[in-house]
């Protein structure tokens, strides 16, 4: 008896952690959107689909003369009961994943502390304006930020 119960308990549990996961999921659709940051010089684009409940896809590149000069491939995916932001990057061996730490209706933090840079990505919606902000050490181990604002764009994507 003692044993059915523990099971019925665990399942109880297993399922309340995918709902309050699955939750995080729902709060950051949000994020879902083509986001266009132009410069004198450059012009850079990040997009954002909801694939299912469990998976969003997209990407971010920047375009300067005509050439792509920096690409990622972006997930964020609920693995095992927690959500996390994974970057594909060509000058890194593996995607990188960062884990969601802090999400609401219009902000959400991914973290990870082992990684050289970033460790930490914030993302902020504010009025249809998405704030990317980066941060981690410094090769002078003084704590680095860059911020980068998006629009939301009207483009599609090829």
């Amino acid at each position: 008896m003692l044993k059915y119960l523990l099971i019925l308990i665990f399942i109880i549990m297993s399922k309340t952690a995918f709902s309050q996961n699955n939750a995080d999921m729902q709060k950051l659709l949000w994020i879902v959107d083509k986001w266009v940051s132009q410069s004198e010089t450059s012009t850079s684009y990040e997009h954002w689909e909801k694939t299912n409940e469990t998976l969003y896809t997209g990407g971010s590149e920047t375009i300067k003369n005509g050439d792509t000069v920096f690409a990622e491939k972006l997930k964020i995916e609920l693995i095992e009961g927690k959500v996390y932001y994974i970057a594909d990057v060509a000058h890194n061996p593996a995607p990188v994943k960062f884990l969601l730490t802090e999400v609401n209706e219009n902000s959400a933090i991914f973290e990870n502390p082992e990684h050289d840079f970033p460790q930490k990505i914030t993302y902020i919606n504010e009025n249809g304006i998405l704030h990317a902000v980066i941060e981690g050490p410094g090769k002078d181990g003084k704590t680095k930020k860059s911020g980068f604002f998006y629009a939301e764009n009207e483009v599609k994507y090829v």
